[in-house]
């Protein structure tokens, strides 16, 4: 709820000003075209860290699950895990700030430059 003073009451009557509120956080990323060589090296390195880092962490973890019948892992689980896997580990390197995922897109365009001959373009 916004009250007329321009705080926000929360949850728990915890208050966050309009202003923080809309604020972005530090490291907070400015928006890439996704056509951009920014943006193709962005998405790779995130595609890269979700396969190679998360999914197989999530895997772990799931696979851990040691819960008696009623609790445990069900057939349908069983089967659609790995689908599940794939798509919060996506959600999380997507929302959250790894930074290893910008220094890996920074790295895959200075490479990709100094692999490039000028004027060509290797994306057309």
């Amino acid at each position: 709820m916004i009250t007329p003073t321009g705080v926000t009451a929360g949850l728990h009557g915890l208050t966050l000003s309009r202003d923080r509120a809309s604020a972005p956080r530090d490291g907070a990323r400015a928006p890439v075209d996704p056509r951009s060589p920014e943006g193709k090296a962005r998405r790779a390195a995130e595609d890269l860290v979700s396969v190679s880092l998360v999914e197989p962490t999530l895997k772990l973890l799931r696979e851990s699950n040691a819960a008696a019948p009623p609790f445990g892992p069900g057939e349908g689980e069983k089967a659609f895990g790995p689908l599940l896997d794939q798509a919060i580990a996506e959600r999380v390197v997507r929302a959250s700030g790894f930074g290893i995922v910008d220094r890996l897109a920074s790295d895959l365009l200075k490479h990709g430059q100094a692999h490039t001959a000028p004027g060509t373009d290797l994306h057309a």
